[in-house]
């Protein structure tokens, strides 16, 4: 009795088992790029089941939470999707800071803060407009994946074709656009039909590995390359180095995935490889059998980062594609039916990172070739380009906030191409009629020096370039001068530039002899006013005088003084004959935040014109478009759920080349450029549903092409007969066309 007495004294005495407290996990989401909290995320400890929203702070906390290593993921629409292990102590709290990268990005620890939302990314230049990878996501399409076709909603862009992936900014025709891509100038990474017009054309990158695009229009730093209009730079953006992850999208009509993951045990690299294949061609051949010509494509990416030491750090880029276009009816003898375009880029950097400055050295590969076919499969033209370029970039601090930055670059281009003409013979055969065969070896060099200072109050840039080129009888010095000053909550921006662009020797053919380099002027000078800390408008007039443009020596015309037909030259010679002025005003209302409406209101009014100095004739330009509203919205609904609306409304271009009448019933005229298109208008609307699950995250895209139906039409490749009837120059564009897509992430 005693020893039970005993027993049961010590088990009274030590009650129930003693267990750890609870622990507290809580933190805050932000914006990674702009540190601004996120309200409305999903947090979710996914071994506990256990989920809290963030308040509009963008902060959170859960209670209760059992003592050790869970995992915790973060969620909210247009955001990545987090995954992170977290360890939660007994009877404390757990704080998190937890960024969130827009769209597509990678997560990472640190954040960093832009600037004042009043800053420009350069400044003085008075048109500039960035978007990230949410934005670029938004924009593209669904059918197209384009960021390309993204950029084409920017304030002051214009496009007419539904079908091409080129655009005209303030009237300028889109190879004196530059297109930079990593630091890589190129102009030929775009799965399009080469040498031939009237086919279609999509950029040759998966918009899932872009950090972000920006388009300066007007005068800006002339850092890249040589071109008269504007510059359009993609980043890619770097892989994982948290862990590795998989990022897969089908639509109707188009599939891509990207993986991505870090380097080594200690994380210093990152690797990333994307894949994608389109069959828009297909769909529309189901949609509108009537509309016999597409373009179908598949291409790849990869980005390798290595931190080779504390300073040192290696890069490589590779991207290729090949497109394929076909058309289903041709009767004519240099009707183009099958055309394959392949292209492909590859770089590889050295960066530098010193006490007061970077240094950047790149080596990169860019090539591309074609084979266009006819009815009966005969060769149309064959062609191979490529452009081997050594670059250097040094980006100093000169102090008292003044920085410095040069550059130097040697590029060595070639090219070899062939176009050939045939005639119908007996038995529905053809015949060699003439044939024109092109080499070109060409070497660029040029460099540039900029100085500039930013401060609270404004800043300025004042930088030079100097390039020469084979093949061309002068070298070309392009100076900017560009300025801004913040005063009260209205900014103030001008700038003036000098640019040239030495042409592309498959335009004026080595037969030509050397030639000048087409040279432009640029003013600009805007106002921006700050209505709320999201909201602001700007206006910004501008002018650009343009000398020396080429322009093709022989075209399809009527006589004016005898009436007769003037027959184009087989293989036209361009000549710089065109001297002309694009000028006109931007007026942008925009709104940016994390939460509401975001967007923007778009109106452009401008006017081109050019004057031939060997006939002193005067015309429109090929891209004047005197009218031009692009307007974005989109509604963040809740953490899973989105809708937006994209209108591009343009009054349209001309019909290049001299014809009169209506585009409905056309004939060859006498004067250039006197029929227009009639107006374009299209809109787009897409909805986002996002589905969270333990480890994966799934997004539902619903997209409407043209929800109107609008008959918008574009210009073709069309024919004149006997009768001076000119036929088959308009083309109908996208109809209406709905597609849906999947995204899952893990």
């Amino acid at each position: 009795m005693t020893s039970a007495a005993a027993v049961l004294t010590v088990v009274l005495l030590a009650g129930p088992a003693v267990q750890d407290p609870a622990a507290v996990i809580r933190g805050v989401v932000i914006d990674a790029r702009t540190g601004v909290p996120l309200a409305d995320a999903q947090v979710v400890l996914v071994e506990l089941n256990r989920t809290a929203r963030t308040s509009d702070a963008g902060q959170f906390e859960l209670t209760g939470v059992t003592p050790g290593t869970h995992t915790l993921t973060v969620s909210t629409i247009g955001y990545i999707f987090v995954r992170r292990r977290v360890a939660a102590d007994a009877g404390g709290a757990t704080d998190l800071t937890i960024p969130l990268a827009e769209g597509t990005g990678t997560y990472q620890e640190t954040v960093t803060v832009t600037a004042d939302a009043r800053r420009s990314s350069v400044a003085g230049v008075s048109s500039q407009m960035e978007l990230g990878s949410a934005g670029l996501a938004d924009l593209r399409g669904v059918a197209a994946d384009d960021p390309m076709r993204a950029m084409q909603a920017l304030p002051g862009v214009a496009t007419g074709d539904d079908f091409q992936a080129e655009f005209s900014v303030r009237g300028s025709a889109f190879r004196h656009l530059g297109v930079v891509l990593d630091g890589t100038a190129t102009p030929m990474l775009l799965h399009a039909v080469r040498g031939t017009q009237d086919t279609g054309s999509v950029a040759m990158i998966n918009t899932d590995v872009l950090s972000r695009a920006s388009l300066l229009a007007g005068a800006h730093p002339q850092r890249h390359g040589d071109w008269l209009g504007a510059t359009l730079a993609f980043d890619l953006r770097e892989g994982s180095r948290d862990r590795a992850g998989l990022r897969a999208a089908v639509s109707g009509t188009s599939a891509s995935a990207v993986l991505e993951g870090p380097v080594g045990r200690g994380r210093r690299g990152s690797w990333l490889v994307s894949v994608r294949k389109s069959y828009i061609d297909w769909l529309i051949r189901k949609l509108e059998p009537e509309i016999d010509s597409t373009i179908g494509f598949g291409d790849g990416q990869v980005k390798v980062v290595y931190d080779v030491a504390t300073r040192h750090q290696a890069q490589f880029v590779m991207i290729g594609g090949r497109a394929t276009y076909r058309e289903l009816q041709t009767a004519l003898a240099n009707g183009l039916q099958h055309a394959t375009s392949t292209s492909g880029l590859m770089s590889a950097a050295w960066r530098y990172a010193g006490n007061r400055f970077v240094a950047t050295s790149r080596l990169s590969f860019v090539g591309s070739d074609f084979d266009n076919r006819g009815m009966v499969f005969q060769q149309l033209g064959r062609g191979y380009t490529q452009a081997v370029t050594a670059r250097l970039d040094v980006t100093g601090s000169l102090g008292r906030g003044w920085t410095m930055e040069a550059g130097a670059r040697r590029e060595r281009f070639g090219m070899t191409q062939i176009l050939r003409v045939f005639q119908t013979a007996s038995g529905n055969q053809v015949r060699l009629r003439t044939a024109r065969q092109l080499e070109a070896r060409t070497t660029l060099w040029a460099g540039f020096v900029e100085v500039g200072r930013r401060g609270a109050a404004g800043g300025m840039l004042a930088g030079v370039r100097v390039a020469e080129r084979t093949l061309a009888s002068a070298g070309a010095v392009s100076p900017w001068l560009l300025g801004e000053r913040l005063v009260g909550p209205v900014t103030l921006r001008g700038s003036i530039g000098w640019s040239a662009q030495y042409p592309d020797p498959a335009l004026f053919g080595v037969e030509a002899g050397p030639v000048r380099p087409e040279r432009a002027r640029s003013l600009d000078a805007g106002l921006e006013y700050q209505l709320a800390r999201e909201v602001r408008v700007t206006a910004t007039g501008f002018h650009r005088r343009e000398r020396g443009v080429l322009r093709p020596t022989g075209e399809n015309r009527i006589d004016p003084a005898t009436g007769a037909r003037i027959v184009e030259a087989t293989f036209p010679i361009f000549a710089p004959r065109l001297d002309g002025t694009s000028r006109g005003v931007d007026v942008v209302l925009i709104r940016r935040g994390t939460t509401g409406l975001t967007g923007w209101v778009a109106y452009t009014w401008a006017r081109t014109r050019y004057r031939d100095t060997v006939t002193g004739e005067t015309f429109d330009g090929d891209f004047d478009q005197r009218h031009t509203l692009n307007v974005f919205a989109e509604q963040r609904l809740s953490y899973r759920l989105a809708v937006s609306a994209k209108l591009r409304v343009g009054s349209n271009m001309p019909i290049a080349g001299y014809f009169a009448g209506t585009p409905e019933a056309l004939r060859l005229g006498a004067t250039r450029n006197a029929v227009r298109l009639p107006y374009y208008a299209r809109l787009d609307l897409r909805a986002t549903r996002t589905f969270t699950f333990e480890r994966r995250r799934l997004t539902l895209f619903a997209e409407v092409m043209n929800l109107v139906g609008r008959r918008n039409v574009g210009q073709a490749d069309g024919s004149v007969r006997f009768n001076f009837e000119a036929v088959n120059f308009v083309e109908r564009l996208i109809p209406f066309v709905p597609s849906v897509g999947v995204l899952i992430e893990f």
